[in-house]
């Protein structure tokens, strides 16, 4: 890696779902793209930081990303694809959001290293990423054995079913936890699982303090990892959440604000 000019960024650390790409503009732009290679020319680490599989990263965020934190810190992956840590469901609390799900009619999908695989309604699950990502992440059914943890441990969840259902059952099972993307929509994980968790991993690898760390989210699932960073920023479409935990607040993802940050940032070195 190379040296980092005194006072810029050790490392980059970006969200993908609204703070780099919309439903609407699946891809990074090219402003983003020049942005973070800039950072990654000046000594920069630059990682992703997603709920996704690796399979759903952008092509040219993968290309470009050192590193890549994916179903929310449940499984990092080094520049090449090869597995750099990995927190895997138990598969009692597979058991568990099972039967929960079969109780109140929720949909669920577990994230594999090789792909989504639906426990409980396909076709809703299939369609969610589809329209998210515009692919379906190789999903396939698994309603029938629901045996596939068993060979392949997941590391991360996505439900969808009634939020005060969804609450109720979190309350009594202290070691899940979950993050409401939208409403009935949730990004469920370990509880010792978190992006922070997994950019730590990282950071610990390249002797790099969190305090020279910029951070972009806007979900819920980003908050430890803003909170951690030296300068992280809350996308100004972010969640209440995550506005309320920075004050650092970056342009929307429809305005670019990553890219604006990042050339304010190297720009005003450069000055």
């Amino acid at each position: 890696m190379l040296e980092t000019t005194p006072g810029l960024p050790r490392a980059v650390i970006c969200d993908i779902d609204g703070t780099l790409v919309t439903k609407e503009r699946p891809q990074p732009t090219e402003q983003q793209l020049y942005w973070l290679r800039h950072a990654k020319d000046n000594g920069a680490l630059i990682m992703a930081a997603t709920g996704r599989i690796r399979l759903l990263v952008p092509q040219p965020l993968l290309e470009l990303a050192d590193y890549c934190v994916c179903g929310n810190g449940g499984i990092v992956y080094d520049h090449s694809g090869e597995v750099l840590c990995e927190t895997p469901f138990q598969p009692e609390l597979v058991d568990e959001l099972v039967q929960f799900c079969d109780e109140v009619g929720g949909g669920l999908s577990f994230s594999f290293a090789s792909g989504y695989g639906a426990y409980r309604d396909y076709e809703k699950m299939r369609n969610m990423y589809l329209e998210i990502t515009g692919m379906d992440g190789n999903i396939t059914d698994e309603q029938g054995a629901r045996t596939r943890h068993l060979t392949e441990p997941p590391f991360s969840a996505f439900l969808i079913a009634n939020e005060s259902e969804v609450y109720r059952f979190l309350r009594h099972e202290p070691r899940i936890q979950a993050a409401r993307q939208h409403r009935d929509h949730f990004d469920v994980y370990p509880v010792a699982t978190t992006k922070a968790a997994g950019i730590s991993q990282v950071l610990q690898r390249h002797h790099i303090d969190w305090k020279d760390v910029v951070a972009f989210g806007d979900s819920p699932n980003d908050l430890e990892m803003l909170a951690a960073a030296g300068r992280g920023y809350a996308m100004g479409n972010a969640s209440p959440e995550a506005k309320t935990l920075t004050r650092l607040l970056a342009p929307t993802v429809w305005e670019d604000g990553v890219s604006q940050i990042l050339k304010g940032i190297y720009s005003e070195a450069a000055v």
